[in-house]
C-alpha cells in the first residue's frame, strides 16, 4: 500500500457506482473563492483563469463528496506545487492532489496526501505507488487533470491519459464536501481553468472495511503539542500536566498526528555553507522550529520478558518504557535522504516488559511535511 507502514488486514469491499449529475461549472470570479487572499481572475495564455499565489481557495456555495472533478491548470515558470483540494471541511482541512513542476518527469511529480489542520499535506506519509506517480509537468501550457471519487477511492488522470494515471485505494478521509484549487505556502502561485465538478446523484456505498494487522498498537492517548525549549529526551515530563485525547490509529497502522494536532512548517539545521544537515544538533531532539507530542498506551505481560516492538515515525521519536528512555531515533527531511520519507519497517526496540502493565510513551518530533508514528508488538 502507498501509505503502508506495517500494514493492514482489507476485507472484501464492494463499490457501487451510480448514476451522475449533470455537470456544473464554477466561476472563475475571485468572489466565488474563499480561503485565502491572493486569489484573482485574470487572462493567462489566451484564456480566462483564477490565479491563485499561495494557500487554499475553496469554491463558494460548492459541495460534492462523490463524483468527477476537472480543471485545466498552468504553471508558470516559478511555480513550486499546485493541485486541488477536495472533501474539504475548511481550507486547513481536505485531501489534496498535488503537482510538482520542478519534479516533473519523476515518481514525486504527482502525489495524493491529506492536509490536515495545515494547508501544507503530509507528503512524507502518503509516500509509494497508492500515492505517486511520474508525470510530465510542462510549465507555460494547459494541462488537463480528472480526479473521480467513489467512496474510499480517487482514480487520477493527467493530462490526455485514458486510464487513471494514479488510483489511490483509500483515502484518508478528510470528512468534508467542499473542494477548490491549492498552491504551496512560498507565493510561486499557479492558474487554473475550465474548472468543472459532476456530482453522483446518490451515495457511493461500500461493503468491509481495511483494519490493521495483529500486533499493531491501535489504542493512543495523544497529549497537547510543546515547544523543543520544554523537552527533554532523556526523561518524561509529569504526564498528568499534560491534556490527553484518545486517539486511534489509521487502517495502515499509523497514528497520523496532523489529523489532531497542527505540524509546524519547521527546517532543519543546516550548515550555511555546504548546506548539509547539522547531524550533531538533530541527533538532540532538541532542535527549534519542532514540535513534539506525547503519545502513551499500555501493554499488559503475561510474565517479565523481552519483547520487540516495531516502529515508524515522522520526523523523529524517543520511546520511553515504565518511565525510562530506550530509544531516540530521527529521520527530517536532509538527515537520511533529500526527502525524510517515513519508512515503513526497519526500526526495532526491544522491551523489558514486567509483568502486568506496562506504559508506553512515544514522544512524537516533528518539523515538516507531515506528523506521524507507528508501533507493532510481537506476541508473548
Amino acid at each position: 500500500m502507498a501509505h503502508r507502514i506495517f500494514g493492514a488486514v482489507t476485507l472484501t469491499a464492494v463499490v457501487v457506482m451510480t448514476a451522475v449529475a449533470q455537470e456544473r461549472t464554477v466561476s472563475l470570479s475571485a468572489s466565488a473563492w474563499e480561503g485565502t487572499d491572493s486569489v484573482r481572475a485574470e487572462a493567462y495564455l489566451g484564456r480566462p483563469s483564477l490565479y491563485i499565489n499561495r494557500g487554499v481557495a475553496l469554491a463558494r456555495d460548492v459541495e460534492m463528496e462523490n463524483g468527477t472533478i476537472e480543471y485545466d491548470v498552468a504553471a508558470t515558470p516559478k511555480t513550486s506545487f499546485l493541485g486541488v483540494a477536495f472533501r474539504a471541511t475548511s481550507p486547513r482541512f481536505s485531501e489534496v492532489i498535488l503537482l510538482r513542476p520542478r519534479q516533473s518527469g519523476t515518481i514525486e511529480a504527482l502525489q495524493y496526501a491529506p492536509a490536515f489542520n495545515n494547508v501544507a499535506a503530509a507528503w512524507q506519509i502518503f509516500h509509494g505507488p497508492e500515492s505517486n506517480a511520474a508525470v510530465t509537468i510542462p510549465r507555460e501550457r494547459w494541462v488537463h487533470v480528472r480526479v473521480e471519487l467513489a467512496g474510499p477511492t480517487a482514480r487520477i488522470f493527467f493530462d490526455t491519459a485514458t486510464v487513471p494515471t494514479l488510483t489511490v485505494p483509500r483515502l484518508a478521509g478528510a470528512g468534508g464536501r467542499r473542494f477548490g484549487v491549492w498552491t504551496g505556502a512560498f507565493g510561486r502561485g499557479a492558474y487554473f481553468s475550465n474548472i468543472r465538478y459532476t456530482p453522483s446523484s446518490m451515495p457511493v456505498s461500500t461493503a468491509g472495511a481495511a483494519r490493521p494487522e495483529p500486533g499493531i498498537i491501535s489504542n493512543w492517548e495523544l497529549s497537547n503539542a510543546i515547544e523543543p525549549a520544554a523537552f527533554t529526551p532523556a526523561s518524561l515530563p509529569d504526564l498528568t500536566k499534560l491534556t490527553w485525547e484518545r486517539v486511534t490509529a489509521e487502517p495502515a497502522g499509523f497514528v497520523l498526528v496532523n489529523r489532531y494536532r497542527e505540524q509546524p512548517n519547521g527546517g532543519v539545521p543546516v550548515d550555511p555553507t555546504t548546506n548539509a544537515v547539522l547531524v550533531d544538533s538533530v541527533m538532540t531532539g532538541k532542535v527549534a522550529g519542532s514540535r513534539i507530542v506525547y503519545a502513551r498506551t499500555s501493554i499488559e505481560s503475561p510474565r517479565s520478558e523481552i519483547r520487540r516492538l516495531q516502529y515508524s515515525y515522522s520526523d523523529g521519536v524517543v520511546i520511553y518504557l515504565n518511565g525510562r528512555p530506550l530509544a531516540l531515533a530521527m529521520n527530517p527531511q536532509g538527515l537520511r535522504d533529500d526527502l525524510g520519507i517515513m519508512a515503513g519497517a526497519g526500526d526495532v526496540v526491544y522491551l523489558p516488559l514486567e509483568k502486568g502493565r506496562n506504559e508506553l510513551v512515544f514522544a512524537s518530533i516533528e518539523f515538516s511535511g507531515g506528523w506521524a508514528f507507528g508501533a507493532k508488538l510481537d506476541p508473548p
